[in-house]
């Protein structure tokens, strides 16, 4: 199966997620990372979100999983350890209008994948759902690769993309802008720390373009 990549916002956006232990304390994390609004259903709840929710930052029902129980929301997880049960809580979910998660299953209508988050900066890794160990693995590797320094220009690029955008008013011609300063030599700039080399190279790409 090819799912079709999407970041979803869901900042200030209830999602449901229904179970209590550990698999569900990892959605319950990532959708926290988002800013949702994170409701959970489960008769017994695990230490660690058990403290989430003594913290205020999720909202508990201590109940067994029915359909009266779910209303509104955005996203649906179903994160229980039964599968049978997953799939009740899926299909009663879409009924309502829920993007669905079900937890190890493609049947899903999305799959949250691996990811490394820096401040803004996130980078995503799937594998379609075949191996959800293989994707972790992959992030493991690449954690270091992409540490801070990526954050810092990140923050560089984006306070030049107003000044582009007017310079040059077609998406076109931006495109061609980013694909001539993003470079391999940038690559190296960043990782060896050296952003005032990416900013100076904005700058002159920037003062071409602007000539008359």
């Amino acid at each position: 199966m090819k799912f079709y990549p999407i970041n979803l916002n869901v900042e200030n956006k209830k999602c449901v997620v229904v179970g209590g232990g550990k698999v569900a304390l990892e959605k319950i994390i990532g959708l926290l990372e988002a800013g949702a609004k994170i409701e959970v259903i489960a008769p017994k709840i695990c230490a660690e979100v058990e403290e989430l929710a003594g913290a205020g930052k999720i909202k508990i029902v201590r109940e067994k999983y029915s359909a009266e129980k779910i209303f509104d929301g955005v996203v649906l997880i179903a994160a229980t350890n039964d599968a049978e049960l997953n799939q009740k809580i899926a299909e009663e979910g879409r009924a309502k209008n829920f993007l669905v998660n079900i937890v190890d299953d493609i049947a899903s209508d999305f799959i949250v994948p691996s990811r490394i988050r820096r401040g803004e900066f996130l980078l995503a890794i799937s594998t379609g759902g075949k191996s959800p160990a293989f994707s972790r693995f992959v992030r493991q590797m690449l954690e270091e690769e992409f540490d801070l320094k990526f954050v810092d220009a990140l923050e560089i690029i984006s306070k030049y993309r107003g000044e582009v955008q007017k310079v040059l008013p077609t998406h076109e011609a931006r495109v061609n802008f980013w694909r001539e300063v993003l470079t391999p030599e940038v690559w190296k700039f960043i990782k060896g720390g050296e952003l005032e080399r990416l900013e100076g190279k904005i700058k002159k790409s920037l003062s071409k373009v602007a000539e008359p």
